[in-house]
């Protein structure tokens, strides 16, 4: 690489930094943030610290994503001393990596300043999902950008995979498969149009090659987890939390289900990526390459599992390695076509493509870093986290454990006080949650309860305390609004 070159590729890493840096700035992890963590990020949270306290997930923390997501935060935490700042420079740091890695995977198929806007977009791509940062998918979005391009350039290139590029696949699989199983979309969407190109074209030696370095290297990759679980008499709780949980009882799945997601999944390929996804149409029809039948693969695969899996937003985010395909392709060839006009029509399209965020005045919420007073599902407003932690703190030890009935693990790590049950937050329609939820509270007797639509309690009857309640609480009077905070009535 030439020094003109090399100065080129490193303002565009620049660029990468600080455009996810101006994103992530709407994370309420980051330095001077005004919002409270929502849901999500709050029991991974919560479930990292008590991993570095020395308990085990799924055995003494019940939560159901994958194990590698809470090593993450607890790596995060450990490094930077218990911080929550260290999990925004995690997060920083892991949407830096996916966008030189979508760069590289671009400029497989388009130039550089075309591969430069492709990604830029796919990050602005972001703004509207990642509301809340520490999300589930921008985690594996490394994973899912260096398997991308590993597909695509072994299809451009249909030189046999090396050995280093089917561990790296393997490991990239596993890592995404380790944090949360059905965002492994990509190998599914490449792997279904690669066996049948092997097949086709009686590559068999290649086939039963790959499969087997792939297989072996993911089992060897997978094999630690499952090591440490069973050592720590947690594996059948891990399983059943990790695979059977979120099959079946997180979202149960029939083909009246499925149907009924049909409209979720055409909404949300509509609303996020109908635009890459008509472009790989076009790519397919004007190049008929293997490229672009596997990223249409690879895309309705995700697509599918974005949809089925729920209503959430944020589950788009992992189109994003796929995204810069189609518009780097597309960047290019209607510039090629309009030479006298190539930087407006750049800038005609560049804009065109980002509407979607700035309609939703996404970008203008990122500098003041919401702290609004409404109740939400995803967070306790600021003025309400304030004064529910201040009644905690008087009424409460550091060392007393309090319950937060519904989903609001934010509460522990505000008020610094641990939960007195495996159970952070409500886990809804599990039966494991059903079976011990109330008889460990009825057993751990609290020194707090605190329930009501400020937490989100949201919950079956199979979860009621109010026996319990009457009996041993006596109810604090307080001025929040829809929140009742319960005392133990013997606490001295």
């Amino acid at each position: 690489m030439n020094k003109s070159a090399f100065k080129t590729e490193f303002l565009f890493y620049a660029a990468f930094l600080l455009t996810g840096i101006f994103v992530l700035l709407q994370s309420p992890l980051a330095p001077y943030a005004k919002s409270i963590n929502g849901v999500d990020s709050s029991a991974f949270i919560y479930s990292a610290q008590r991993i570095l306290d020395g308990q085990t997930m799924y055995k003494d923390i019940v939560d159901h994503k994958g194990p590698f997501l809470y090593v993450i935060d607890a790596a995060a935490l450990f490094i930077f001393n218990g911080k929550f700042i260290g999990i925004w420079i995690f997060e920083i740091i892991s949407l830096f990596i996916a966008s030189i890695m979508m760069y590289k995977t671009a400029r497989l198929l388009a130039g550089k300043i075309f591969s430069f806007l492709a990604v830029i977009t796919a990050i602005l791509f972001l703004v509207p999902l990642l509301v809340g940062g520490n999300i589930t998918e921008e985690w594996a979005l490394p994973f899912i950008s260096i398997a991308t391009y590993i597909f695509v350039a072994y299809l451009k290139d249909n030189k046999p995979l090396g050995i280093v590029s089917l561990l790296i696949l393997s490991l990239t699989f596993v890592l995404t498969f380790m944090i949360r199983p059905n965002m492994a979309a990509v190998w599914a969407g490449f792997g279904i149009v690669l066996l049948v190109k092997w097949i086709v074209e009686k590559k068999y030696k290649e086939l039963i090659r790959n499969l087997s370095f792939l297989s072996l290297f993911a089992l060897l990759f997978m094999l630690p987890f499952f090591l440490y679980f069973y050592f720590k008499g947690a594996l059948s709780d891990a399983i059943y939390l990790i695979f059977k949980y979120n099959a079946v009882e997180y979202n149960p799945r029939s083909l009246i289900f499925i149907l009924k997601a049909c409209p979720k999944i055409l909404g949300g390929v509509y609303e996020f990526s109908a635009i890459p996804f008509i472009i790989m149409i076009y790519m397919f029809f004007r190049d008929k390459s293997i490229i672009s039948i596997s990223v249409i693969s690879a895309f309705i695969i995700t697509a599918l599992t974005c949809g089925i899996g729920g209503r959430f937003p944020h589950y788009y985010l992992i189109f994003a390695p796929l995204i810069v395909i189609p518009y780097s392709y597309i960047l290019e060839i209607i510039t090629k076509n309009i030479p006298k006009a190539k930087y407006i029509c750049l800038f005609i399209i560049f804009i065109f493509f980002n509407l979607k965020p700035v309609n939703d005045q996404s970008y203008y919420k990122i500098p003041i870093n919401y702290s609004g007073t409404d109740y939400v599902i995803e967070t306790v407003p600021p003025p309400v986290m304030a004064k529910l932690k201040e009644i905690i703190i008087q009424n409460t030890k550091p060392t007393d454990k309090i319950l937060v009935r519904g989903y609001q693990s934010s509460v522990y790590l505000y008020s610094g006080r641990a939960c007195a049950t495996r159970f952070p937050y409500t886990l809804n329609r599990s039966s494991l949650a059903i079976k011990y939820y109330v008889k460990e509270a009825e057993e751990a007797l609290p020194k707090m309860i605190i329930q009501g639509e400020v937490v989100n309690n949201l919950m079956s009857p199979d979860f009621m305390l109010d026996s319990l309640l009457n009996k041993k609480y006596i109810l604090i009077p307080t001025d929040i609004k829809d929140l009742e905070i319960w005392k133990l009535k013997d606490d001295r």
